[in-house]
């Protein structure tokens, strides 16, 4: 299995759409939860790419993938978000400028705090 398994994994959890939460208004407490679970789910995405690209055959790497992803899942979830939130907020991102840009102050200023 190729490293790329883990990033589908978070593009997956991070896009996949949900019609429960369709386009409803994101508060900047929302955005900052979204900022760290995304920090989070790339962090683990770096941190599993190269178990997945080194495990002894497609049934372990399987099963890396299936533990990225709970921890992925148990990120957002620990940001203070439901999975449904941090898709729909994923989604809103795709389609609106201004609140990606938010999301990006948000991830560059956490960044550069000491």
């Amino acid at each position: 299995m190729k490293p790329t398994a883990i990033y589908s994994a978070a593009l997956a959890l991070a896009l996949a759409v949900s019609s429960a939460f369709a386009d409803t208004a994101v508060t900047d407490a929302q955005l900052q939860k979204f900022a760290d679970a995304y920090r989070s789910i790339v962090t683990l995405s770096q941190e599993y790419a190269p178990k997945i690209k080194t495990a002894a055959d497609a049934a372990a790497a399987e099963a890396i993938n299936v533990e990225a992803q709970a921890k992925m899942l148990a990120a957002v979830e620990g940001a203070g978000l439901s999975k449904d939130e941090y898709q729909n907020i994923a989604t809103q991102l795709r389609n609106d400028p201004a609140l990606l840009q938010k999301v990006n102050d948000i991830l560059q200023r956490t960044a550069a705090a000491p």
